[in-house]
């Protein structure tokens, strides 16, 4: 940062700016008109303070979906969008309990930093106070993670941040680390040698018994320099895969496994756990869709663990090319989504507002696979006058276009009157007009 540019987030986290800050954040969360906001601003700082402020209170109101006391933090933008949500770092961190020095290695705004800062409820330890240090080389977004301690009252007895790069940072004497390394250096990738700092010199600098959890890119591929024993864990919260963890060291949970983990909002895991080699079962193939239909969370896709959690419960695929499962039981479980099944049309866009009409549908929820996104949009149109709500499905049976007409769990649909055996189309029924 220049001296100028320096001096003005300096003021941002100051003491003076706070009561500017908070007057904005009060005038987004009453939704007061942005312009009317930034012309109160010019009275009280200059442009440039203003625009700061108008931008930090924007990025404190998004951050609420991830920190709890986001109010009180400080965020630049790409900080924000990598950090890892409270819910998803505390499980992390829960995997450092006790361990007596822990690093966590470009730790930007500080998502993990905080977790990590406050993993010894337990009162385990037997060293005293655990010491937790974030190693972060740009110096707004340190600075960022120092208040961002202040915020969660953590202490310099408790954490720290250092300005300084992973190539200088000795971690020889370390029990734990949590890097999170650079995934867009030139451009977005998923290829660990392209990180910064790389995966290869990552693993290379691990102590042996230090435990490591090195977070990448969903799609980030199993490569050659991996080490013996890694355990590749993604994870999710609601209905997105949010990272996957790179496991290494004594406190692998479960080395050698593939795992896909969802978090939910009370901190409750659901997950699913094989090893590598059992990965990749056969497909079953069932032909028909039978009284529901199961769509597996974006982490066990993420993970190609939807044949595995298929053979869990006994559900088919009805495609080959389709992750879509479906089975005659009532399965509760967050890492499947079920639809219950009230028809099965061909993919004929009069057919289905004929349907959904008699079912007294007015507003449907249009989900996808192995369908074009222009077929897609046609349906979300349709002209339905009901008051109830349903789902379609647009997908495929073999061959064969479908809308798959079904009402998600919990979903209400009162008398929903479906047909007393399931439709079986052909394919020359099936059009859109």
């Amino acid at each position: 940062m220049n001296l100028e540019t320096r001096d003005d987030f300096l003021w941002l986290m100051s003491d003076e700016a706070a009561p500017v800050l908070k007057q904005v954040q009060g005038a987004f969360a009453e939704r007061v008109n942005v312009v009317r906001i930034a012309k109160s601003l010019r009275k009280l700082t200059t442009p440039t303070r203003g625009a700061l402020v108008m931008e930090q209170a924007q990025l404190r109101k998004k951050a609420g979906q991830k920190f709890t006391r986001a109010s009180r933090m400080f965020f630049t933008r790409r900080g924000l969008e990598q950090a890892s949500g409270q819910r998803l770092a505390e499980y992390k961190a829960a995997r450092f309990q006790a361990l007596e020095s822990v690093a966590d290695v470009c730790c930007g705004i500080g998502g993990d930093l905080l977790s990590l800062a406050r993993r010894d409820q337990s009162g385990e330890s037997t060293a005293g106070m655990l010491k937790t240090i974030g190693v972060e080389v740009d110096e707004l977004t340190s600075l960022f993670a120092r208040k961002n301690l202040d915020a969660y009252t953590l202490g310099s007895e408790l954490a720290e941040v250092r300005q300084i790069d992973f190539a200088e940072f000795d971690i020889s004497n370390l029990d734990g680390i949590h890097v999170d390394p650079d995934r867009r250096v030139q451009e977005r990738t998923v290829h660990g040698s392209r990180f910064l700092p790389s995966l290869p010199d990552v693993f290379q600098r691990i102590p042996a018994n230090c435990t490591a959890a090195i977070k990448v890119a969903p799609a980030t591929p199993q490569a050659s320099y991996f080490p013996p024993g890694v355990q590749r864990e993604w994870l999710g919260d609601d209905r997105e895969c949010k990272q996957q963890i790179l496991w290494v060291g004594p406190r692998t949970d479960k080395p050698g496994h593939r795992t896909a983990t969802h978090i939910g909002k009370q901190g409750e895991v659901s997950q699913i756990s094989v090893p590598e080699s059992e990965s990749r079962p056969g497909v079953t193939i069932g032909n028909q869709i039978m009284r529901y239909l199961y769509e597996p969370h974006a982490i066990v896709l993420a993970a190609q663990l939807n044949n595995v959690i298929g053979d869990r419960y006994g559900l088919k695929r009805f495609s080959a090319d389709v992750v879509y499962l479906t089975g005659d039981d009532d399965i509760e479980d967050s890492l499947l989504t079920q639809f219950e099944v009230l028809a099965v049309l061909p993919l004929n866009l009069r057919k289905t507002q004929i349907f959904l009409n008699r079912l007294e549908v007015g507003e449907i929820e249009v989900k996808k696979r192995g369908i074009d996104d222009v077929t897609a949009s046609q349906f979300k149109r349709l002209k339905l006058e009901g008051k109830q709500r349903a789902t379609v499905l647009l997908t495929r049976l073999g061959r064969t276009r479908i809308a798959v007409i079904a009402k998600r769990r919990g979903n209400q649909l009162v008398n929903p009157d479906p047909p007393s055996d399931l439709l079986v189309v052909d394919e020359a029924d099936t059009e859109i007009g």
